[in-house]
């Protein structure tokens, strides 16, 4: 684990000899905030960072605050609006994006999930996905996939080129290919109990956002063997949402006793930033299981010559789980087959999405 004055010293050396792009998605509260605000700080005026969120006001405070580039350099922070729970939303503003920028050096994605990531609250979004799936994992994979030819330009460029998924790695929580929407737990729900008890749909879309996640960079990270994935949790973060913990009313006492056990334990949001930017500057390529702290807990670099190659599903490890392309990953909780697996039915859900 780096003291945070290595981590400052570190984040500190970062001196492009080119104006990086930033895009931070989620970028307009908690840790997306704090990373954005980090990383104006460091650069000064040396960044062009885009910040996509809902909140307009937030954005316009935030953006207010950054050092600002003169007329001459031709670029301007901005924020994006997109509430990024539509995919048809996220493909718009992708489009956007592509159709006016030449690269993107960082795509940093920390939006969490709906209503505060309630435990007690599961719905279906008008696009037919699970809630918690919608913000934790779908909008997240698309926003790569429809990113990557900008990432990809960055690297071609000699420059950096990195996705960083900011949600909960390292527990190693399988991808279980059955009910990989979560539909069937959506009908199980008892109805009459949700307020005073978890709901099953939320608690599973919690649970599998984070192995769902291990899969995205794991399918990424094989396509594109010279950029670098990854998959960072940022732990516990005080945030201006850090007052609650929506447990129901029948766990009340319970949610308050975790609450004070958080707040003791915890990062603030701007030592949880310099710890997510030391993660998001130190590497090249490859994939990255990374803790709270930046420190690595498994990676894999794929062999280049395999660019635009999938995972190898002939291999005889290809259905272990916790092993990616053969290699043994602490932390990570994916198979090659089930990775396989979920990117299909990924597929085969936004092509139903106009």
């Amino acid at each position: 684990m780096p003291s945070l004055a290595v981590v400052e010293a570190s984040n500190a050396a970062f001196s492009p000899s080119y104006i990086p792009v930033i895009i931070v998605v989620g970028g307009t509260s908690g840790v997306g905030q704090a990373m954005a605000e980090a990383l104006a700080r460091q650069t000064k005026r040396d960044a062009h960072i885009i910040i996509i969120g809902r909140n307009a006001t937030a954005a316009e405070r935030i953006l207010a605050s950054f050092p600002k580039p003169t007329e001459s350099d031709g670029w301007a922070h901005e924020f994006v609006q997109c509430d990024a729970s539509s995919m048809a939303n996220v493909r718009a503003v992708c489009a956007s994006l592509r159709a006016r920028l030449k690269s993107v050096n960082f795509l940093i994605i920390t939006a969490g999930g709906p209503a505060s990531n309630s435990f007690i609250e599961s719905s279906v979004t008008p696009e037919g996905i699970n809630s918690h799936l919608a913000m934790r994992y779908f909008m997240r994979y698309l926003f790569t996939k429809e990113l990557l030819p900008l990432v990809v330009c960055a690297k071609e460029m000699g420059q950096h080129a990195h996705v960083m998924t900011v949600l909960s790695a390292g527990f190693g929580m399988r991808i279980r290919t059955t009910d990989l929407g979560l539909h069937e737990a959506q009908s199980r729900s008892i109805k009459l109990l949700q307020g005073i008890f978890p709901s099953i749909a939320a608690v599973k879309g919690l649970v599998a956002g984070m192995a769902y996640n291990d899969g995205l960079v794991a399918h990424f990270a094989a396509l594109h063997p010279e950029i670098a994935f990854t998959h960072i949790q940022p732990g516990s973060v005080l945030t201006e949402g850090s007052s609650s913990l929506p447990l129901g009313w029948f766990l009340a006492p319970l949610s308050w006793v975790l609450l004070c056990l958080k707040r003791a334990l915890s990062h603030t949001q701007d030592e949880c930033a310099k710890y997510m930017i030391y993660g998001l500057l130190d590497v090249e390529r490859g994939l990255f299981i990374r803790d709270n702290y930046g420190d690595i807990i498994s990676a894999h670099v794929f062999n280049p010559d395999r660019k635009n190659a999938p995972l190898d599903l002939r291999s005889l490890t290809a259905q272990k789980f916790g092993v990616l392309n053969g290699v043994l990953m602490k932390g990570y909780g994916g198979s090659d087959a089930s990775v396989a697996a979920l990117v299909a039915y990924t597929e085969q859900v936004l092509a139903t999405i106009p």
